[in-house]
């Protein structure tokens, strides 16, 4: 960031937002390194060369650049900035409305540091933000969530910073009404909002205003609406400038020599492993039910077996409790932070798309494969006997009478309209809060109708959780190929 006064800029920043100087500015020095939580924010003294940031500069011209600052009570920061008479851009606080299906809750402000940089305070509700801004902290400024830019063409800006950088798409939200224009000051907000992450650090948000129509204000690069963004990647490549699609400046620099192979992996741990044990505890609760399920239903001395003798019926009322369960999942606050895949063929297909960083999706499968065994086996403690009785056995998932290549043609099927339903509710603002739902219905349609050809699986985890109580493997390459290459096929098909 480019300030006019660095002395000025670092009072600010650690006396007001409580950053810690790491090199702090002194005289003669154009440079100052500024840390708040775990990262870092350089300001560059502009030499008083440089242009100074619009007093009218509005949140929607291409020049408009922001860092949002993580703090734990949003009161309480506003009240802060307040009494030290800092420049607010928003109407107040503002929360997002429960219909925005990804920014439900979120509660925001705008304001401005000594030269007009616009800042933000964010607050998340339990079911958003990383992991790490739910932990307890006696700080009321935690850390620095991301920043977010104006792009003129969101795909274009996606492909540059997903496909060329090997940034992961971690949400998707389209933000407009009166909260939005209260929160950035421009009437008649509607911007599509893209969030990228890496494998560490703070993300980078790309902000595509619909309307009104985007300004342009030329920078030179000592401008103090000029910003940098640093990035390490692990490709081999020089060290360089370079600019995105849209001419926001970027500093990438290759990883240095010495890093450990293993750091990728531990920072995954370290920051995510809450997702990974929702991520099996999730199939975790599926797989009980499943079992409760098949004793009430397929038990042979189960009152409710006797006395719901067709086979159909039963069926249908065992997936009107899967297709249930699967929506509170879904919907649950664990389900909206981890993602609910709960399903290593979904992971997958989010991996192929670049929807999850690689160690995050190999933690993912490795939790979905132990939360489905613990699931099943504790379920199971109460009612051992009965649950390995053959009509139960675990809930094992087997072809049926019709054979082996009519159980992988109809499991393809299946995973593949479910991964194809899903990509395309998603895609649409009006169906994407119901993607849940939709996800229930089509379990119920496939319990109901397809299992007595497949066993109905969908998932690798799923059917080795049962398999290895049940000491049935047979045909298992079944539910791992089908559900694997029909939802890969299905990503790539519906993007």
């Amino acid at each position: 960031m480019t300030v006019s006064d660095l002395p000025r800029a670092v009072a600010f920043y650690t006396g007001v937002l409580q950053f810690r100087p790491v090199q702090p500015g002194e005289a003669g020095l154009t440079t100052a390194h500024l840390q708040l939580g775990e990262e870092r924010l350089l300001l560059r003294d502009s030499g008083a060369s440089g242009e100074a940031v619009p007093e009218s500069l509005p949140a929607n011209d291409f020049s408009f650049q922001h860092i949002a600052i993580v703090v734990s009570d949003i009161d309480a920061a506003y009240a802060h900035l307040l009494r030290h008479n800092t420049r607010i851009v928003s109407a107040g606080i503002q929360r997002l409305p429960d219909w925005n299906f990804d920014a439900a809750g979120i509660r925001a402000l705008y304001f401005r540091d000594p030269d007009g940089h616009f800042l933000e305070l964010i607050q998340f509700p339990s079911n958003k933000g990383e992991p790490r801004w739910h932990r307890r902290s006696d700080r009321l400024f935690r850390g620095i969530d991301h920043t977010a830019i104006v792009v003129s063409d969101l795909k274009r800006s996606v492909r540059f910073y997903r496909d060329v950088l090997g940034f992961s798409i971690t949400g998707e939200n389209f933000n407009y009404g009166g909260e939005q224009e209260l929160l950035n000051r421009v009437p008649g907000s509607r911007v599509r909002i893209t969030s990228l992450r890496g494998a560490k650090g703070p993300g980078i948000e790309l902000l595509h205003y619909e309307a009104p129509e985007t300004s342009n204000i030329e920078l030179a690069a000592n401008d103090l609406s000029a910003w940098r963004i640093d990035i390490e990647t692990g490709r081999r490549e020089a060290s360089r400038e370079r600019s995105d699609p849209d001419g926001h400046a970027l500093l990438v620099e290759e990883r240095p020599e010495g890093a450990s192979a293993l750091e990728y992996p531990l920072e995954a741990l370290r920051q995510h492993w809450p997702r990974y044990f929702m991520e099996g505890v999730e199939l975790g609760i599926f797989m009980a039910v499943a079992l409760f399920l098949a004793l009430g239903l397929e038990h042979p001395k189960s009152r409710l077996h006797k006395a719901i003798a067709a086979p159909l019926l039963r069926r249908f009322i065992f997936g009107l409790g899967i297709g249930g369960t699967v929506i509170l999942l879904i919907y649950s606050t664990w389900g909206r932070q981890s993602g609910a895949h709960f399903n290593p063929a979904v992971t997958l297909s989010m991996l192929y798309l670049k929807r999850i960083q690689a160690w995050d999706a190999f933690f993912y499968i490795i939790a979905q494969f132990i939360g489905g065994w613990l699931g099943v086996v504790l379920a199971a403690a109460p009612f051992r006997q009965a649950s390995a009785q053959k009509d139960v056995n675990y809930v094992v998932t087997e072809p049926g009478k019709p054979g082996v290549v009519v159980a992988f043609i109809a499991e393809f099927v299946i995973s593949f309209i479910l991964m194809a339903t899903l990509r395309l509710v998603y895609q649409s603002d009006q169906l994407k809060p119901f993607l849940g739902y939709f996800a229930g219905f089509l379990l119920l349609v496939y319990i109901t109708f397809e299992s007595p050809l497949s066993g109905m699986s969908l998932n690798p985890a799923r059917s080795v959780a049962s398999a290895i109580p049940g000491q049935s493997w047979k045909a298992i390459w079944i539910y791992f190929a089908a559900p694997i290459l029909a939802m890969l096929l299905a990503a790539i098909v519906c993007g």
